[in-house]
């Protein structure tokens, strides 16, 4: 087998040129090498026909003049932010620059301008649409982004071309001044008669409804009105917050009093006993009393009269105690009723002041609505009166929003046809169909044509390109043999193909098996097989030609014999490999085939019988050739083509097609085989890829 590449690199076939990035680039330079007069006709026949059309077609000239046409702006302009009114009437401009261009076309302006110029009028009046016909010619362009407007006109006369925009320009300019005069006219009376003192009126009745309601509020400041009631509200809410705030401290003063228990202890350490002045002393004295009563016991007997006259003054204390408790429990209940008459009013008050407040507020919502209705008012009035005198000081002013730029010259160049241009066009016009002719002529015919499209499109070395045999006119469609009166090129294309093979194989140990392939049938692998024999015998090796197409067996009829055993009796196991072998026609070739087509070919290529048969050849020869059947049209190709040490894949000049050869490189690459490099097959022109004619060739051994 072919020995793989070393450090370490990917495996790759002999024959088979790396992959570039340019390659779909190299096919495409070859599609154009090879179609490249088809692509040159229809280019030339595209220009040739735009210089035609471009230099008999009339001269068309295209005069213009050029406008500046801006919105109208007033004279008398005052700050756009105090005029709302104004400032609102500016957006009725947004279509200003179309209506004009409108207005331009507009039948009456054309119509003006044939009844200015007779000539033009004579040559338009027999047609069937004159307006029409006239605005056709009419040319009009709008330069964006800017207020200019070029008008121009085509004819076949410069002059009169020029003559017809200018006075369109002409009568178009006294056509906008007259209606702008009549339209501001229209507007100052509209404004003396119909606006003007319809707003005077709502002014009037604006400010008479604020005097009414001023008057009836007695002019007072409704601002400080209001004002003054929210301060009232405040203090009267703050006076409410310190009674809620006293009346608590009473209530907590009276049931800390109330709360004053019999035992003299309870509620006494109360902040309301030690507040009150009348009970300071008493609760000092009954301290006292308590203290001087407990050392007593200590040291008298409870019935003793110093411990009785203790007792009896401390009862004595604490019913003036409680009398005490008692007067002030009665004064801090009439300070809460009072405190609880004065809040109630408080509320009262408070309430009274929030209707105020309400009431004040509407008055001064009202006040501020009319007051504006009233600004409101004489602003409309005070914009329409200025509109007024704008109006009035330029109502017999031109339009100054339209001016002519450049009036329209005879132009010296015409418009129509340009033929820098049309040339180009025809160019790149005739280029496009070029490419188009070029790719639909490839989808109709991709027959290989050259040495380069097998390396272009298949990606294989051309081992050899081997030229149309002398001897086939005499066989038709028959396969050729070389023999020694064979012309140089013909020997040598197999020469060259006997040295590429052996340098690609010398690596491989004992005989080597070549398999001889082609994508489809009629293509010269059978002569392609049978003559690398003869030149691989020329040198003294033994060779044996293994014909594995057992569908359509051809290389016994071409070099071997009809009788004996063939090689589908070797398959069937009929016979032995030694008795089917044959020696052919050809010196140092021998020969092993089928007589005939056989079922079953391709469970015979794929059995094991066919595996012992390789080998038995290996052992016996230098080198084997397979002929197999077309790698496209039958299975037990590519099966064929993995027991082999290398695969040569023939294509014919003429007859295979790009697509059936791509077809069968892929299949056979996707079956692992060895493709070694491709054979070009009768080919013709110069030579090249492995032939020459030299004079060397009369001393070439044959």
């Amino acid at each position: 087998m072919v020995q793989p590449v070393e450090s370490g690199a990917a495996e790759v076939p002999a024959g088979t040129l790396p992959a570039a990035e340019g390659v779909g680039l190299v096919q495409v330079l070859l599609i154009l090498r090879r179609r490249w007069r088809l692509l040159a006709l229809v280019w030339a026949a595209a220009v040739g026909a735009t210089a035609v059309w471009t230099f008999t077609s009339p001269r068309l000239y295209r005069p213009q003049a050029t406008l500046e046409i801006r919105p109208e702006t007033p004279v008398l302009s005052g700050s756009e932010s105090s005029e709302p009114a104004m400032l609102a009437s500016r957006l009725m401009w947004e279509n200003y620059y179309r209506t004009q261009e409108q207005i331009l076309t507009s039948p009456s302006l054309v119509q003006a301008v044939l009844k200015t110029l007779p000539d033009v009028d004579r040559e338009f009046r027999g047609k069937e649409d004159p307006i029409r016909e006239f605005v056709r010619r009419l040319d009009i362009e709008k330069v964006r982004t800017s207020f200019i407007l070029k008008v121009g006109f085509i004819d076949e006369d410069g002059a009169k071309a020029a003559r017809i925009v200018n006075t369109l320009v002409s009568l178009y300019l006294e056509d906008a001044n007259r209606r702008l005069r009549e339209l501001k006219t229209g507007a100052m009376e509209a404004l003396s008669k119909e606006a003007l003192p319809s707003l005077r009126s709502k002014v009037e009745e604006a400010d008479r409804a604020l005097r009414e309601f001023q008057e009836g509020a007695g002019f007072i400041d409704f601002q400080e009105h209001y004002k003054s009631l929210v301060e009232t509200w405040r203090k009267v809410d703050a006076r409410r917050a310190d009674l809620r705030l006293r009346r608590a401290q009473l209530r907590a003063e009276r049931d800390a009093l109330a709360s004053y228990g019999a035992d003299g202890v309870s509620g006494l350490f109360n902040p309301a006993f030690h507040s009150t002045r009348s009970l300071e002393p008493l609760i000092q004295q009954r301290a006292k009393v308590s203290a001087d009563l407990g050392k007593a016991r200590k040291l008298y007997k409870d019935r003793h009269p110093a411990i009785l006259e203790l007792e009896e003054e401390l009862r004595s204390i604490e019913a003036k105690v409680r009398e005490s408790i008692e007067g002030t429990l009665q004064a801090l209940e009439t300070d809460l009723r009072k405190a609880e008459l004065e809040e109630r009013a408080l509320e009262e008050e408070r309430g009274a002041v929030e209707r105020e407040m309400a009431e004040a507020g509407r008055r001064l919502t009202e006040f501020r609505r009319l007051e504006t209705e009233l600004a409101s008012a004489k602003e409309v009035y005070n914009a329409y009166l200025k509109k007024q005198g704008e109006t009035t000081a330029t109502s017999r002013a031109g339009l100054a929003s339209v001016w002519v730029v450049d009036a329209a010259a005879v132009p010296k160049v015409p418009y129509k046809p340009n033929v820098p241009m049309n040339l180009a066009l025809g160019g790149l016009v005739g280029l496009m169909l070029g490419v188009a002719a070029v790719f639909v002529t490839e989808q109709v015919d991709d027959r290989i044509q050259s040495p380069r499209e097998v390396e272009g499109f298949l990606g294989l070395e051309v081992l050899a390109v081997v030229p149309r045999l002398s001897g086939g006119a005499k066989a038709g469609e028959a396969p050729v043999l070389l023999d020694e009166g064979a012309p140089l090129p013909e020997l040598e294309a197999f020469r060259t193909l006997r040295a590429e093979l052996v340098t690609r194989l010398e690596g491989v140990p004992g005989g080597r098996v070549v398999a001889v392939l082609s994508p489809n049938a009629s293509e010269g692998k059978s002569t392609v097989a049978a003559n690398l024999a003869r030149v691989l015998a020329m040198e003294g090796r033994r060779v044996l030609v293994l014909d594995a197409d057992l569908r359509r067996p051809s290389q016994r009829r071409l070099i071997g014999g009809a009788e004996g055993p063939g090689l589908e009796e070797v398959l069937r196991g009929a016979a032995a490999f030694e008795e089917a072998v044959q020696a052919s026609r050809l010196p140092g070739v021998d020969v092993l085939g089928a007589r005939e087509g056989t079922r079953g070919a391709a469970e015979l290529a794929g059995a094991a019988a066919f595996e012992a048969a390789l080998r038995a050849a290996r052992g016996r020869y230098d080198w084997v050739l397979v002929d197999s059947a077309p790698v496209n049209e039958v299975s037990e190709a590519a099966l064929v083509a993995r027991r082999a040490d290398g695969v040569v894949l023939v294509a014919r000049q003429g007859r295979t097609g790009r697509g059936a050869a791509q077809a069968a490189r892929k299949r056979l690459a996707g079956m692992g085989a060895p493709v070694l490099g491709a054979v070009l097959n009768a080919a013709s022109g110069a030579p090249g890829y492995g032939y020459y004619y030299s004079p060397y060739g009369a001393y070439a051994g044959r």
